[in-house]
């Protein structure tokens, strides 16, 4: 539809009609079967609403959606078509590794292909717009969200972030689907204070506005359809009406110009945060911000009319809103064919599953090594461990993802012929485990995914454990429920569940040749593992091809090329730590450790247990110190780094040249470092390449005193290495200055 058109459409609707696109219902209240992915209201909404609510999230299958919208639209005075929309997290049914894992690949372009086979999934099945990628920069392993986010770097979201939307909402080469992608949660979310979920956050402007929105400001220019505000409050005013943060910054700063949509029932919630009196007042608020969608709360579908009619909001501010909803629909091309995209499936092609595979082992992280990586396919192994029989390896977010796809770890041996020894060991959560986490109840919570059982036979289940002999080598994949990280999900304490531990400290009794693979939704607490483990291998919820990912990895068929996205902490009494943390005075000293008047703890280090960027390979690599030179001048001045790394081991592998800025001094405390580039090298034995990285003179850029951009004349350093903690050498420079 063109714009002439468009505005006509728009002038034409009745205020409920037009409140109606700002609207947006669970799935529920058109198929009951649709997925709830937070709380209903008891109260149902007016018939009017449900008439004319402009957006559905939540319902799944091509044939339900089709007959819900040929009876929406037949009934619509104006025909609009509706908006089906849902969490696409990390794959449709082709379920990839969570984000937290694809960040650890270091590799956007997989990134970009994964989303890619998502958007053409979802949209042949009749969903338009998905509620990702998720930018929220987490340093606090607690969170259970951090799974959904790119871990703690600010400019690696950012990447990420981008890969993602480019993703979702490019004509790409699978098929030219695409589908509408929201940037969330804006902003700050990944600082809730102690991990908890849906607490509140406390920053200071500055980190604020430098580390916690750069995601953002990178990722916009993606040209997200939708922006979605978060919980909490940024500086004591809640997100959904925070008109600085939403009106001024997000829409005049950043240039966003398209949907601001709530998350579910942020808008009502206002009430409960006890800044606004009612529904009504929450509705007045979020409106007068700039909140275009309301998503599940009764505030706009009870409230919005009344205020219009009342002058409080003008119908005008109403238009503004619903005229970016209808732009979205229209590039998503719905005018035209309100089933834009739906045909036969394409899901879980064999294109999608050799994508998701190929992205499953570049997230995989090798943390230790002693040499005992890779094995050998003939020698005799143990492979134990509740995970080697089952199927769940996706996560709480993959809610569409079927764990029927999934093949077992067992199954993957069996069919290579593999000669291996399964001792399943123990079920992944105990009974008290379960019901803490709403897992299931004490039952199996779905075909393929181990429950508590009251009927195993634990004495038979540990028996394998006795032909564990002194010399031999067990493989122990171990790990997380589903259940134990995702939304709504914070933990206090980061290691393995009780039985599982047991198992491990029962193989360890036996044997010193243990291989530990890790499933987990976030970065644990492994000092244990760490201690009596030849090697470990993080493969975070790896998805459909999860098992085929560790076992080509464990033998060699692949090599490791992940780096953490997010630091192993030496223990949750760091909780939080980030490489990139302020410089502080009475720093500790390497060469005085006996010094107790230094910021630090007595107990235990001040470092993570595994660095952000730190990740090993089954060859190794040599990163020259870095050049440097300039180009330009005044604002389009930018710095060119160059370096060069050569594959000095005996096998082909990837690394990941990651560069560093550091402020050597500045009116204000600045981070210890930040990651302003990095690039993913793939090399054969012996063969070097050479890297350059071109950076702008805008991306150093911070804030001063009076929060005054400074954007020259501090002296810097830039850092090259393969690691937050290891440099290959560095180089010093002003901005504006010399070199």
């Amino acid at each position: 539809m063109d714009t002439r058109d468009l505005k006509r459409l728009l002038s034409g609707m009745s205020l409920r009609e037009k409140i109606g696109q700002m609207i947006q219902l669970t799935g529920m209240y058109f198929d009951e079967e649709a997925v709830l992915t937070g709380t209903v209201g008891e109260v149902k909404p007016e018939e009017w609403v449900i008439r004319y609510a402009g957006s559905v999230l939540g319902m799944d299958g091509a044939d339900k959606i089709r007959a819900v919208q040929e009876k929406y639209m037949e009934e619509h005075p104006h025909h609009i078509p509706l908006l089906f929309m849902a969490d696409i997290i990390h794959g449709y049914k082709t379920i990839a590794p969570i984000p937290l894992g694809q960040a650890c690949s270091f590799h956007p372009e997989l990134v970009h292909e994964a989303a890619e086979y998502a958007a053409a999934e979802a949209s042949s099945e009749g969903i338009k717009a998905t509620f990702s990628p998720m930018v929220d920069v987490s340093k606090d392993p607690r969170w259970g969200r951090i799974m959904e986010s790119f871990g703690e770097d600010p400019f690696l979201n950012g990447v990420m972030g981008i890969a993602m939307l480019e993703g979702y909402q490019g004509y790409g080469s699978i098929g030219g689907a695409r589908i509408a992608g929201c940037l969330k949660h804006f902003a700050g979310y990944g600082a809730v204070n102690a991990g908890k979920e849906y607490n509140d956050v406390e920053l200071s402007r500055r980190t604020f506005m430098e580390q916690y929105m750069k995601p953002f400001r990178m990722a916009v220019y993606a040209d997200p359809a939708m922006v979605m505000t978060a919980f909490h409050a940024v500086d004591r005013t809640p997100v959904s009406k925070n008109r600085e943060l939403l009106e001024e910054i997000l829409r005049g700063e950043l240039g966003f110009g398209g949907t601001i949509i709530s998350d579910w029932g942020a808008i009502g919630q206002l009430e409960e945060q006890q800044v606004a009196s009612g529904q009504k007042e929450a509705a007045c608020a979020a409106a007068e911000a700039g909140v275009d969608i309301d998503m599940m709360s009764p505030a706009y579908m009870s409230h919005l009319e009344e205020l219009v009619e009342e002058g409080r909001i003008l119908e005008s501010a109403i238009d503004r809103s619903v005229w970016r909803i209808l732009q979205m629909k229209n590039r998503l091309g719905l005018f035209e064919d309100p089933f834009a995209g739906m045909k036969r499936s394409v899901c879980l092609s064999p294109a999608a599953k050799r994508g998701a595979l190929r992205l499953a082992c570049e997230s995989c992280v090798l943390v230790k090594n002693e040499g005992i990586l890779p094995l050998d396919p003939g020698q005799k192994v143990f492979w134990a461990g509740p995970y080697i029989d089952s199927r769940e390896f996706l996560s709480r977010w993959a809610i569409f993802g079927e764990h029927a796809d999934v093949e077992t770890i067992e199954t993957v041996l069996k069919g290579r012929k593999i000669p291996v020894k399964l001792i399943p060991g123990c079920e992944i959560l105990s009974e008290e485990e379960m019901r803490i986490w709403c897992a299931g109840d004490g039952k199996p919570v779905e075909e393929g995914i181990q429950g508590d059982r009251k009927d195993v036979d634990w004495q038979k289940q540990y028996a394998g454990v006795e032909e564990i002999r002194e010399d031999d080598t067990v493989v122990l994949v171990l790990g997380e429920h589903e259940a134990q990280s995702g939304e709504a999900a914070s933990r206090a304490f980061l290691d393995l569940p009780e039985r599982q531990a047991e198992l491990f400290d029962m193989v360890a009794r036996r044997t010193s040749h243990i291989v530990t693979v890790m499933i987990s939704g976030r970065p644990l607490d492994l000092r244990r593992i760490a201690e009596r483990s030849e090697a470990i291998l993080l493969a975070w919820r790896p998805g459909t091809m999860g098992a085929q990912a560790i076992v080509r990895l464990i033998y060699g068929e692949e090599s490791p090329s992940g780096k953490l996205a997010a630091g192993i902490p030496w223990c949750t009494g760091q909780i939080p730590v980030s490489y990139w943390d302020m410089t502080t005075g009475h720093r500790m000293s390497e060469a005085d450790p006996g010094n107790r008047f230094c910021s630090r703890y007595m107990d235990i280090p001040n470092t993570p247990l595994y660095p952000f960027g730190f990740g090993l390979s089954y060859t190794e690599f040599e990163i020259t110190p870095p050049q440097m030179r300039k180009e330009g001048a005044g604002e389009e001045e930018r710095i060119c780094v160059s370096c060069r790394v050569k594959n000095t081991g005996d096998s082909s592998g990837a690394e990941v040249v990651q560069c560093y800025v550091e402020t050597i001094c500045a009116p204000v405390v600045r981070p210890a470092k930040e990651l302003i580039r990095f690039r993913k090298v793939f090399l054969e034995p012996g063969r070097e390449r050479e890297i350059e990285f071109a950076i702008e003179r805008k991306e150093f850029v911070f804030y001063g005193e009076d929060m005054e951009p400074i954007d020259g004349g501090i002296p810097l350093r830039i850092t090259v290495g393969n690691s937050s903690y290891n440099a290959a050498g560095s180089v010093d420079f002003t901005v504006g200055g010399s070199v």
